[in-house]
């Protein structure tokens, strides 16, 4: 890359200096781990929650994967939502690491929780991972026409 330099001498000196701008990071993306004796959560994610429209529903599905990536397996899954009055959950019968999230109240914010057994033996050990919902208005079924002000006199 080339860059340059304008000098201009007037009883000392000014350097304007052009060079590239500072480019634009990609999306924040973060990885949090909390460890805690034999308690660990760890999220990963571009977002801070998901968004869900009151008059929607989506599955979504937990996976797992060792310290390098690679796909694992868990013996058990127990998933939990919160708060009741904003989201309900459906787990899947037929498949346990999926979930049907469903807005159930008024809008605001939620969160999922799965629950799983990763100790492969006779022992539990828990790795919970959650994901934060936020329950925004649907789409509109219904308008309101209301005044803005008193009734003024009709000008001539």
């Amino acid at each position: 890359m080339t860059t340059g330099a304008i000098t201009l001498t007037i009883g000392g000196e000014l350097l304007l200096r052009l060079a590239p701008s500072t480019p634009v990071p990609p999306a924040v993306t973060g990885l949090t781990r909390l460890t805690y004796e034999r308690f660990s959560i760890c999220v990963q994610g571009g977002y801070m929650a998901y968004t869900l429209p009151a008059d929607m529903e989506v599955e979504v599905q937990v996976t797992y994967v060792d310290a390098e990536g690679n796909p694992a397996s868990v013996e058990t899954i127990s998933w939990a939502s919160d708060p009741p009055e904003i989201i309900g959950a459906l787990v899947d019968p037929d498949d346990p690491s999926k979930l049907t999230i469903t807005p159930v109240g008024p809008a605001g914010n939620g969160q999922v929780t799965a629950t799983a057994d990763v100790d492969m033996g006779a022992g539990v050990k828990a790795l919970v991972t959650t994901m934060d919902i936020t329950v925004v208005a649907g789409e509109a079924v219904a308008g309101t026409i209301s005044p803005v002000g008193p009734p003024t006199p009709i000008n001539p």
